[in-house]
């Protein structure tokens, strides 16, 4: 069962954490299902590293065209086939 917990996703310090995606296919999907929940557009996404965790960055565009960013721990999934 996904889960999602800690932060809001503003920031890397607020990353969403995935918890519980048994692969990375799974984990995209809950990101996805959150954006689609925004009801945005995504305009990029970035990989990041840092120390032992891993992180997406996604770049959002509303329907309204205002930009934002949405940010995931991805640790527990990434690289999980």
């Amino acid at each position: 069962m996904i889960r999602y917990i800690n932060g809001d996703g503003t920031s890397l310090q607020e990353a969403i954490k995935i918890v519980g995606a048994k692969n990375e296919q799974e984990g995209i999907d809950a990101e996805y299902s959150i954006i689609e929940k925004l009801n945005c557009t995504v305009l990029g996404q970035t990989l990041i590293h840092e120390g032992d965790f891993s992180y997406d960055k996604l770049d959002l565009e509303d329907k309204d065209g205002n930009t934002m960013e949405i940010w995931f721990d991805i640790t527990e999934f990434y690289g999980r086939l």
